[in-house]
């Protein structure tokens, strides 16, 4: 597995932090895979 660093606003750091039982890494490659997916059917329609 490839470790990647991304970079986000304090004051979202600190809303996410005041959800400590949530998975934030798990969620944000969903949200990754999901977007990859949107992207890839606009490009094998000729629209991206």
């Amino acid at each position: 597995m490839v470790r990647m660093t991304f970079s986000i606003p304090d004051d979202l750091k600190k809303k996410l932090d005041s959800k400590p039982e949530i998975n934030w890494p798990e969620i944000f490659k969903e949200g990754l895979r999901k977007k990859l997916c949107a992207l890839e059917k606009l490009h094998a329609r000729g629209e991206l």
